[in-house]
């Protein structure tokens, strides 16, 4: 009968329940995984008709040098005509055309599963799931097919996930008519996101659940917000939680939407954004030209990384985000005051993707493959947006093999031609030396050069504009072949003399021609890596050095802090970049400039004594009290009792001492063939931690499962509450390698407690004492990410650094310099480790 109501009990649960049962992904405020593929030059898909389909479009983006695709894969869709039913697309994307880095957005219910409620002010039902406050994951540890979002997007994981690297959730969910203004203050509401009209909660639970199911399968791949347009909604997201009930952090619901996507995915449509008000004239001053509307992209994204910035997400408290543009381009005829020409379209598009590499954006999808209407004469005005966007003419009169590249689409062909696979280079792009007339960059494969230069226009309504422009003679080049926009048709360039070079607004490619040089000597700069600081360090020198014997000068490239001569002073936390510079002399070229980036702490207080505290180990059958358990022989190592008979809602409550308040490691030794759960609770039934007890394969096979306590000091009650049955229990052990006291400061004399000599063949520090810096190694038992922070006597971290660490040993230095003499200390912790050793500064 007890068993019984058990089941019942359990069933109820797994109903009910409005939470994920199942351990959460490592979320995005704890690491973001680097993007390490080459910009995507990419194209939006559409519905043409005309004969054309999936493939053919992607073929024809391929033609115009297209890398990447951002194609939809609707719950609707997938749902009638099966999930596989794009799978040999999606292979042809990847293996045929070498198409690795495809984005999908990811929306559209099937009427089965759509949320059908209209929410206060909309007109029609919601476009959300329904479900989507079910449980995410069984007590198994699969996805909850009645979560119908989660299921949907654990099929077209499984599916598609070998062929897509970008999973964006709904499309422009912050479309609609709104004060956005308001959002800064409250949430967006329903009627305000007619992509979306469902509450905003809603759609932060769809974006947990995405990187919940996606980071446990493809944790490579990442997780953006569709296309969001406006940092206002961004705003929001930083501020509620998935929480039905008003976005409030809980137990249930511990983090803010930030935690939930690595990487950002905008639209931007700058027709929109090239005028503005000018009270002095009493009117909007326009300013129609490619260079206003390319620096829009860029002000958009700028935009949106200041409310990141705001939050938190700067590389030092939380992990920057990737950025991505997934929808963008201009008209090519005027709309409204909104003026386009094929010059301006075509020029657009060439510096939106070089400015985007060099501002850090992965990605550029251009709206669309293929304009849906025929383009007038020059001059004349149209009344419909978007239709004249697009690689290709219009793709509804134009069938497949016929297809013609749009002024745009010749652009971004003969820009892939010449940079795609390239890498944006900031210190080559610093030594141009580029007048406030000019705008352009570097990229460089394989010690190969590409500059894509052009003059800034100031004019509006024309692309008609020139500066003049000379390589630095640093640079060593004596002359250039150069390439125009229509590269891709005509194949051919011209050299000229890397002087007195005529640029215009149309941008140009220029590879300096090979055998030729101004006949300067190289040099060389040598930057030493600048360790982590912590904010109120002292201002420092730098030190770099060239092989010409030159004197070295540095910039701040960015972040907080200013330089006077090589003397650095630190403003705040963050990330700060110094770039080492060598502009050459009448015998030298100017040597490529170096970067050097660390990261700035703030002052924090943190305990260091939290190694090896001595462990204490409690019998399961030694409780002061209990409800519904048995004692019986176990077969466990050292024989002895255990505990049995367990079932959810039992309890056993123990006696524990402890002499200092602080964090403690807590073990359980357990076996069973279910999985199962307990909580912790204190004296007064408050819940401590919740812990999972996994499934051993018999009631005799038996595995330790630890957690971390915060205890207060003294004599005090602990309550084993069973959430879940299917376990024995052996024993609790108390302390050990983990445990963390509060204790303000570390003297010489406290180092015993702190066994800092423990297990010295794993690792150890040295020369020890030192003047200016010692060498951490790091053993081969040692395995995963490795953390060592140097720690001062008052607990404050001064330095940290996070390792990824093979079987291989390795040494990490760790400078002293600009540190009073004294004692320090390094500690170590990774792979089950939580140690230090003492350094003294000599």
């Amino acid at each position: 009968m007890k068993l019984g109501f058990y089941r019942f009990l359990l069933l109820l649960c797994l109903c009910i329940s409005s939470y994920s049962v199942f351990s959460q992904q490592p979320t995005a405020n704890e690491s973001v995984r680097p993007y390490n593929a080459p910009f995507g030059f990419g194209a939006n898909m559409g519905a043409f008709g005309n004969g054309w389909n999936d493939r053919t479009l992607a073929t024809i983006v391929s033609k115009a040098g297209g890398n990447s695709i951002r194609p939809t894969l609707p719950e609707s869709f997938v749902e009638r005509w099966g999930y596989a039913i794009r799978l040999n697309e999606f292979k042809y994307y990847a293996i045929d055309l070498g198409m690795k880095d495809v984005t999908v957005f990811l929306e559209g219910p099937s009427e089965a599963h759509r949320d059908l409620t209209t929410y206060p002010g909309c007109t029609y039902s919601s476009k959300s799931f329904k479900n989507l406050y079910e449980p995410i994951w069984l007590s198994n540890g699969t996805v909850n097919p009645n979560n119908y979002y989660a299921n949907y997007v654990y099929k077209l994981v499984q599916t598609y996930g070998p062929y897509v690297k970008n999973w964006e959730v709904v499309n422009e969910p912050d479309l609609g008519s709104a004060t956005r203004s308001n959002w800064l203050t409250r949430a967006p509401l329903p009627a305000e996101m007619s992509n979306f009209r469902a509450p905003f909660f809603s759609y932060l639970r769809m974006l947990r659940i995405t990187w919940e199911v996606v980071k446990k399968y493809n944790p490579d791949d990442f997780v953006t917000p569709g296309g969001i347009g406006y940092p206002e909604f961004l705003d929001a997201m930083m501020r509620y939680t998935d929480n039905p009930n008003g976005g409030a952090v809980s137990s249930q619901y511990p983090h803010k939407g930030g935690a939930y996507f690595d990487m950002v995915s905008y639209h931007v449509y700058p027709a929109y954004n090239l005028r503005k008000w000018d009270s002095n004239v009493g009117g909007f001053v326009y300013l129609h030209n490619s260079d206003y509307a390319a620096a829009q992209v860029i002000t958009h994204k700028n935009w949106l990384e200041a409310v990141l910035l705001k939050y938190g997400y700067n590389g030092a408290t939380y992990p920057k985000k990737h950025f991505i543009v997934t929808e963008t381009n201009m008209n090519r005829r005027t709309i409204d005051w909104r003026y386009g020409s094929d010059e301006l379209q075509r020029n657009f598009g060439i510096k939106a993707m070089v400015l985007a590499q060099k501002n850090g954006i992965r990605q550029i999808q251009v709206y669309g493959v293929g304009e849906a209407m025929n383009a007038p004469a020059a001059g004349t005005t149209i009344t419909s947006d978007y239709k004249l966007m697009g690689l290709y003419e219009n793709l509804t009169r134009d069938t497949y093999g016929n297809e013609k590249l749009t002024p745009v689409g010749k652009g971004f062909k003969t820009t892939s031609l010449l940079i795609k696979d390239y890498t944006y280079d900031a210190g080559r792009t610093a030594a141009l030396n580029l007048p406030a007339s000019v705008e352009g960059g570097a990229f460089v494969k394989n010690g190969e050069y590409v500059y894509v230069l052009w003059a800034k226009n100031p004019n509006d309504k024309t692309e008609t504009y020139s500066q003049p422009y000379s390589f630095p003679a640093g640079l060593n080049i004596a002359k250039v072949d150069r390439f125009e926009w229509d590269f891709y048709a005509t194949a051919k360039n011209t050299q000229q003399l890397s002087t007195n070079i005529t640029l215009n607004s149309t941008p140009s490619f220029f590879k300096p021609v090979a055998g030729t040089s101004t006949g300067l000597q190289g040099q060389t700069i040598t930057f030493p890596t600048i360790g982590s600081k912590e904010n109120g360090t002292a201002p420092f020198a730098l030190q770099a050095t060239s092989t010409s014997g030159l004197t070295v000068s540095f910039k701040v490239v960015s972040g907080p802090a200013t330089l006077s001569g090589n003397t650095l002073t630190l403003t705040g936390a963050g990330t700060v970049t110094v770039q080492a510079l060598q502009s050459g002399n009448t015998s030298y070229s100017a040597a490529l400039p170096v970067n050097q980036s660390f990261t700035v702490t703030s002052a924090t207080t943190t305990p260091v004594n939290t190694i090896n505290i001595p462990t204490t180990r409690i019998e399961a059958e030694k409780y002061t009290s209990m409800s519904g358990v048995f004692v019986e022989s176990c077969k466990d190592a050292g024989g002895g009792y255990d505990v049995g008979r367990i079932d959810a809602g039992d309890w056993m409550k123990y006696s524990v001492t402890v002499s200092t308040a602080g964090t403690y490691n807590m073990s359980f030794r357990t076996a069973g063939t279910g999985v199962g759960q307990f909580e912790i609770r204190n004296s007064s039934g408050a819940i401590l931690k919740t812990v999972d007890v996994a499934a051993t394969g018999g009631w005799q096979t038996w595995r330790t499962t630890s957690t971390q306590v915060a205890l207060s000091a003294g004599t005090q009650t602990i309550q084993i509450y069973v959430k879940k049955a299917g376990w024995n229990f052996n024993w609790i052990e108390l302390g050990g390698s983990g445990s963390t006291t509060q204790a303000a400061t570390i003297s010489e004399g406290g180092l015993a407690s702190l066994n800092e000599n423990a297990l010295t063949q794993t690792w150890s520090v040295f020369p020890n004492p030192s003047i200016d810096r010692v060498q951490v190694r790091v053993g081969q038992q040692v395995t995963g990410a490795v953390q060592i922070d140097l720690v001062d006597t008052a607990g404050r971290t001064i330095k940290h650094f996070t390792v990824t660490k093979g079987a291989e040993e390795i040494t990490q230095t760790v400078t002293l310099e600009n540190l009073n003499s004294g004692l320090y200390f390094i500690r170590l912790r990774g792979n089950g480790l939580n140690e230090v050793k003492k350094v003294i500064k000599q």
